[in-house]
């Protein structure tokens, strides 16, 4: 039988020491890159109350109830407990909100690498401010959380959900029609969007292709022009233009290079409106931070507030820093100081000079002779010897 006092739970882990310190250098690499845009770090409960999640909460969430009997959560997003926040406590001040956030998230997940029922992201929302202008500020900053967690290589897929719903009103979908278009571009099943696109009927040869296709539409802004030359639908069209104009201000930032269009993008959040996005990483299959644009939630909120944002999923970074050799476990210290016997306040007074001089020490606990004291060095992996004779 199996102790269980000497396992974690699933889906969790323990982080070592070595790897807790690369991943704090991390951390505080993104959280400084938000400070410098103006972003103002804010933290919430782990748990709220299930109602504050809305519509949102899924199967996958963590529940439990308090001693009056009221229904909590764990949550597993940061967007609605932000947004709370925002209506409750924010309501007033500056009329455009920056807010950035580190937080642990919690999600019952199938286990696999990247992937875990307790994970970390970091994030910042964008609240009160619509159009181009602001979409296209979250976006680069997301480019410089990347640069400045140590990532080389990366691209930013872009998408709109307005595209898809224009497609979808075009062909005249149902409400249920539209829900199976969007779980299949969720599911990136193309068979059934080829099934989906053979079974239209009264609708143009170009929009028909287009469904087939639409998990295929991935390229650079030419993509906009050839699709603007199809598409009729205002909705679409709207969307179209509303991505040209992110992509010339992303130009303007210097940052278009990390950028493509995947107009076939949906992700599994239901609340965005707009704009939407997820970042790749070569040595990922799957996405390391995304968002968009999301105006109508601050609505459940009691306020009229359109927002963007995004996530960045800090272990799967860490990860992909790991695979790609970037990011080993750091031990080390600038010095030992070590005594001989009686000598233990001058070594005390000698640790916190070297502190005061902004130098990190280890100071030994008991008295050692000088060969002693030298062979402890590299066992507190220490960079250098000061020893109180």
């Amino acid at each position: 039988m199996i102790n269980k006092v000497y396992q974690v739970p699933y889906g969790t882990k323990d982080i070592l020491p070595g790897e807790m310190k690369t991943r704090r250098r991390i951390e505080n690499a993104i959280i400084d890159v938000f400070d410098k845009w103006g972003y103002d770090e804010v933290k919430t409960p782990s748990f709220e109350y299930v109602d504050t999640f809305g519509s949102m909460s899924a199967k996958g969430d963590f529940r439990f109830f308090d001693r009056n009997n009221n229904l909590l959560v764990l949550r597993s997003d940061m967007t609605a407990p932000i947004a709370r926040l925002t209506a409750t406590r924010l309501n007033g001040g500056e009329k455009i909100k920056r807010l950035c956030y580190l937080a642990n998230l919690y999600r019952y997940e199938e286990i696999q690498a990247g992937r875990q029922c307790e994970f970390e992201q970091a994030g910042v929302e964008l609240l009160g401010a619509s159009g181009a202008a602001a979409d296209a500020e979250i976006i680069v900053l997301e480019v410089k959380a990347l640069q400045a967690a140590g990532v080389k290589q990366f691209t930013i897929s872009l998408g709109h959900v307005d595209f898809i719903n224009g497609l979808a009103e075009e062909a005249g979908f149902s409400e249920n029609q539209l829900v199976e278009l969007k779980n299949c571009l969720r599911r990136h099943d193309a068979v059934a969007m080829q099934q989906m696109a053979d079974a239209m009927q009264n609708i143009r040869p170009e929009i028909k292709q287009l469904f087939a296709d639409l998990l295929f539409l991935q390229g650079g802004s030419e993509l906009l022009a050839k699709m603007r030359a199809v598409v009729t639908n205002p909705k679409a069209v709207n969307a179209l233009e509303n991505l040209a104009a992110i992509y010339e201000l992303v130009q303007a930032y210097g940052a278009s290079e990390y950028l493509t269009f995947d107009l076939g993008l949906y992700r599994s959040l239901d609340y965005y409106t707009g704009m939407l996005f997820e970042a790749y990483l070569p040595e990922m299959g799957y996405p390391v931070a995304g968002g968009g644009r999301y105006d109508k939630m601050m609505q459940d909120f009691g306020l009229n507030y359109p927002a963007t944002g995004f996530a960045l999923g800090v272990d799967r970074v860490v990860l992909a820093l790991e695979r790609g050799g970037m990011a080993q476990a750091v031990r080390s210290w600038d010095a030992l100081v070590a005594w001989n016997e009686g000598k233990l306040p001058e070594a005390i007074a000698k640790a916190a000079a070297l502190r005061s001089e902004g130098r990190s020490v280890k100071l030994c606990t008991e008295a050692m002779d000088l060969t002693a004291a030298a062979a402890a060095v590299k066992e507190y992996c220490c960079s250098g010897l000061v020893y109180v004779p």
